[in-house]
């Protein structure tokens, strides 16, 4: 199968472009086209006919190996921003960060000025972005010139250096400073891993655009004893024209093919947000006053339902009081009303119709119609007289209701003892009747 790639690397502080074409079965690249020197935005325009990556020199960006007792991305998505902050010499919020795990809980992350990630991020087509070391390491990969397990990597980007050392396919050691003959830095890095017991590489691949990149891997090689590869990417393409200064490119290009799972500081792919200490702080304290609202809220509501439980519990309560005035108190008014009411039904009838009052009040129920809107507040009576007093919606609903009393039979003398107009247009009476 055959797909293009394309890629824009960084090179002295300048950009190139190229395409290639990838036959990915065969792991063979054809149709090579490099693009000399010019203006970032031009360059964009050339190459991004289907995509491409963009690669950074190694000294635009910060490397990181960090290891987690977890290897759930979620959870070093969280605190990775705490592992970088005493690092990292700019604020986490000036920084684009992104990282991927070469084994279970070891990580390799990098970061770079978010303001670099926004200037290169002006193109919807730009895939990836990625830095110059780990775009040669995929490239040396794919080409199956690194197929050992444990090995030493080490590029030479002008003055930068990295050196990765992978035990057990596992990023375990990484170095990135800068470079001078005059400095021991990098003899001090390969003397750290050679000294250390656990570690045992079986290849050392070395990688560099310097021009006395084979005086220097002769140097390495007699200073340290070791064997060190420095393979051409004329070789590997078989193309006598490509310099090795290519390198990066054409990693960047085949990653541009496939970016999905690699580390990529285009700042679209993830997001990793490390807010400030006072945005914490506004954060906490909007959560907690949102508690105490709610909180709030639910008190409220539970002292409403106990207010209208209370209201409900005791009514029946005051009904009897009401109805039964000169009644003893009870603590089940609803068993005294029916027991009332059955002793009620077994007293013998008489020639005269029976005056009590729970017969006055179911009169008063079956006689009022229910085309008549009235609210009965209060009904009090002794053995000589009874008033009801209450609320409805006009004089004419009163009249009726003075008419219905009337006929009930034992009743007389019934007159209106007081009028009222209240809220609502209801009309507030009392009536009193004599037995």
């Amino acid at each position: 199968m055959r797909r293009k790639g394309a890629a824009i690397v960084q090179r002295n502080g300048s950009w190139y472009g190229l395409t290639i074409t990838v036959m990915e079965k065969e792991k063979n690249i054809t149709d090579l086209a490099l693009q000399l020197e010019g203006d970032l935005a031009e360059l964009k325009k050339t190459v991004a006919a289907e995509g491409y990556g963009i690669a950074l020199e190694n000294s635009a960006a910060y490397l990181f190996n960090l290891t987690f007792p977890f290897s759930d991305k979620g959870k070093i998505k969280l605190v990775i921003g705490t592992e970088l902050e005493e690092r990292l010499p700019l604020a986490r919020e000036d920084l684009t960060v992104d990282f991927v795990e070469s084994a279970k809980g070891s990580v390799l992350a990098a970061a770079i000025p978010r303001s670099l990630s926004e200037e290169l991020r002006t193109d919807k087509r730009l895939r990836i972005t990625t830095i110059q070391s780990i775009a040669v390491l995929h490239a040396l990969k794919w080409f199956n010139v690194v197929s050992e397990p444990d090995f030493v990597f080490l590029h030479m980007n002008g003055n930068s250096v990295v050196l990765m050392g992978f035990k057990e396919s596992r990023l375990y050691y990484l170095r990135q400073f800068v470079y001078s003959p005059e400095s021991d830095a990098l003899h001090e890095a390969l003397r750290e891993i050679l000294d250390d017991q656990g570690f045992a590489p079986r290849s050392w691949v070395m990688v560099s655009d310097n021009e006395d990149a084979l005086i220097q891997r002769m140097a390495l090689e007699q200073a340290f004893g070791i064997r060190l590869e420095l393979p051409l990417l004329k070789d590997v393409l078989k193309d006598e024209e490509a310099p090795d200064w290519l390198w990066p490119a054409v990693g960047t290009a085949l990653l541009s093919i496939r970016p999905r799972g690699e580390l990529n500081l285009t700042g679209e792919r993830r997001s990793y947000l490390f807010p400030s200490p006072r945005g914490v702080l506004s954060v906490s304290a909007a959560l907690a006053s949102l508690s105490l609202i709610v909180g709030g809220l639910f008190f409220l509501d539970y002292c409403l339902k106990e207010r209208t439980y209370q209201y409900l519990v005791s009514e029946p309560s005051r009904i009897y009081r009401v109805t039964f005035p000169k009644s003893p108190p009870t603590r089940d008014p609803v068993r005294m009303f029916r027991e009332k009411i059955r002793l009620l039904d077994t007293e013998p009838v008489s020639g005269e119709p029976a005056t009590s009052p729970l017969t006055v009040l179911n009169e008063i129920s079956n006689r009022i119609g229910p085309e008549v809107d009235v609210k009965i507040n209060e009904f009090a009576s002794d053995e000589k007289e009874f008033t009801l007093s209450g609320t409805t919606v006009s004089f004419a609903s009163i009249e009726k209701i003075k008419a219905a009393l009337e006929q009930i039979k034992g009743v007389s003398q019934v007159e209106v003892q007081n009028l009222d107009l209240a809220a609502g247009k209801q009309v507030k009476f009392k009536l009193r009747g004599r037995l």
